[in-house]
């Protein structure tokens, strides 16, 4: 067993603990989570976004889903810990696993900051009978973690309104306006991107992601911002000062969550980490809803919308000349995943108004491109020959807008085998892009037009067609998404005009190659008539798809139409911006077919 394991073993041992559960997390229940945070990758080396540990006294296991099956199995080799495929047939979630190996008088520990209060009551019913015990307040990881990185404290500073749109002011009356309709007092934010968002600040606490550590606190008449105090510049102090927005120290909020009375509190359960639901006054007044940030900022205001336009103009313009740079280095020499990486990622942030990527780039080539969020290493960093698929998913946080772009190219001469799975995910996201539907409709309900060709041949990809995409926030964020399996804790949001949605199906063949293809989506209205209102998307993303990996044969004729209309976009778009020799190029690589 890996040795960190065994510490964690014995610190269960001499606290009587039978079971400790670690998740990938943060106390605000991020995806990405600062170093502080990653104490399963401590624990398990599993370093993907995705995976809950589980230790016992004596075994391991490790939860992820698709995207990870083939990383976890690799990076988890020789540690003693087993795999756990979330989502394959046999494999049980968390909560069944747990019910079913915990006995009569058995505890379960974990530190309840890292997991919603959704998640934990969930959890509670699941577990109840047999005297078996929860324990929520113990942090074991970081008694054995000596060296661990400390908690991240940079410097906030505020989000213009050039780039917000709405001012903070604006934001509160709302916000206090939708309390009143819940018939509630107050609230309390938990999660980084709502209290960003909310507040038009953004910071630098988490990795690629523009935000900081904080809680908050909003009532009728009051808006309360928990920071680490050191992090609030002399700019930012002003600015809150003059938007009436209290201060208070980042570690005393559970302790004021323990002093309010008398009031009727709005609890979102999902957002609100269990420790935190556990310091509230039990007198509180509990009304279940959604907290009003939820809904409010995946509909982009016009700002916002004109914003992320420009900076996904530039964002095409990297992309494109980044494109040409390879198509042509490729015939001089042979590359490496990381080299590649390293180029798009200097043309992005070269950019005057980058901030930072939106997520670590994703450079595989030929079998890495079969694990789904595939990252090269010294030890894993593929040679890129002039033969086969390249993929490459990146992005970048602007001040302007934030942009998630997956291309797949041929670096050479393709197998049939390659060029038909292109086409087939090319056909997939055409098919999406291009839907016309009725207000009222969600993602689930349109997600089977992107996964059809690949039904039709019997295959399928392990993860969401699209996500949503934040504003200068998290480059993933619901619950606007695209994806068939769908329960009533997941359910996804009706589209509405202005939200943003990722097109991004892949096809993923072990051990030989990954396809993945990718534009950002933005949710327009089309026409009224007498059967309703009725919404289409138009692209965010322009930049060409590789028409040498293409098998012409198998488009239909509105598929070449619709490819031959995004293309005629692209060049009309992009080529300004390029050079002569670049813009010659783009014409032969958006010609029509």
């Amino acid at each position: 067993m890996k040795k960190e394991i065994v510490l964690l073993q014995e610190e269960m041992d001499k606290e009587n603990i039978d079971f400790y559960l670690v998740p990938t997390s943060d106390d605000h229940n991020s995806e990405y989570v600062s170093d502080y945070f990653k104490c399963r990758e401590y624990l398990s080396g599993f370093t993907g976004s995705a995976g809950t540990l589980l230790v016992s006294k004596d075994a391991a296991w490790l939860w992820t889903d698709g995207r990870y099956y083939l990383q976890a199995a690799k990076e988890l080799e020789g540690s003693g810990i087993t795999l756990m495929k979330d989502g394959t047939a046999g494999v049980l979630s968390i909560p069944d696993f747990l019910a079913k190996e915990m006995g009569e008088n058995t505890t379960l520990a974990f530190n309840g900051k890292l997991y919603s209060t959704a998640f934990c009551m969930g959890l509670r019913r699941k577990l109840a009978g047999k005297n078996r015990r929860m324990k929520i307040d113990i942090d074991l990881v970081h008694k054995i973690w000596t060296d661990a990185p400390k908690r991240s404290c940079k410097t906030i500073y505020p989000f213009e309104a050039k780039y917000a749109g709405t001012p903070v002011h604006e934001k509160l009356t709302s916000y206090r306006e939708y309390l009143k309709k819940h018939n509630a007092d107050c609230q309390v934010l938990n999660g980084l991107t709502d209290i960003a968002w909310l507040f038009n600040l953004r910071g630098h606490d988490v990795a690629c992601t523009p935000v900081f550590l904080a809680y908050a606190y909003i009532d009728l008449d009051t808006a309360i911002l928990f920071l680490q105090k050191e992090a609030v510049s002399e700019e930012t102090a002003t600015y809150l000062e003059e938007a009436s927005i209290e201060v208070k120290d980042y570690d005393s909020f559970y302790k004021f969550l323990g002093s309010l009375t008398g009031k009727k509190i709005l609890m979102d359960q999902s957002d609100l980490n269990f420790y935190g639901y556990q310091s509230l006054n039990r007198e509180l007044r509990q009304i279940p809803g959604q907290k009003y940030t939820t809904q409010a900022k995946i509909i982009k205001n016009d700002t916002e919308i004109s914003n992320t336009k420009a900076c996904h103009l530039r964002d095409a313009v990297y992309m494109t000349k980044f494109m040409y740079w390879l198509k042509h280095e490729i015939k001089k020499r042979n590359l490496t995943e990381i080299e590649v990486a390293d180029y798009i990622d200097k043309l992005r942030l070269s950019d005057k108004l980058a901030l930072d990527l939106s997520f670590e780039t994703i450079s595989a080539y030929g079998a890495n491109a079969a694990i789904v969020h595939y990252t090269a290493t010294e030890e894993s960093n593929a040679i890129i020959e002039p033969k086969g698929l390249l993929l490459v998913d990146s992005g970048g946080h602007y001040l302007d807008g934030t942009t998630d772009i997956t291309r797949t190219f041929a670096m050479g001469p393709l197998s049939d085998k390659e060029r038909t799975m292109f086409t087939t995910v090319l056909r997939s996201m055409l098919h999406l892009a291009n839907a016309k539907f009725l207000a009222g409709c969600r993602g689930s309900n349109l997600d089977c037009l992107a996964r059809e060709p690949m039904w039709e041949m019997g295959i399928d990809f392990r993860h969401g067609t699209g996500h949503g995409v934040g504003h200068v926030l998290s480059v993933h964020e619901g619950p606007n998404n695209f994806r068939y399996r769908v329960t009533k804790a997941n359910l996804d949001a009706i589209l509405m005009p202005g939200m943003i949605t990722t097109d991004e199906p892949g096809i993923y063949l072990d051990h030989q190659f990954g396809i993945r293809i990718e534009n950002e989506l933005l949710c327009t209205k089309w026409k009224q008539n007498e059967y309703g209102a009725f919404l289409k998307f138009d692209y965010l993303t322009y930049v060409p798809i590789d028409l040498d990996a293409i098998d012409i044969d198998l488009l239909s004729e509105q598929e070449k139409m619709w490819l031959n209309d995004y293309h005629s976009s692209v060049y009309d778009k992009i080529h300004p911006f390029l050079t002569i020799e670049e813009q010659e190029w783009l014409r032969k690589y958006t010609r029509a077919i």
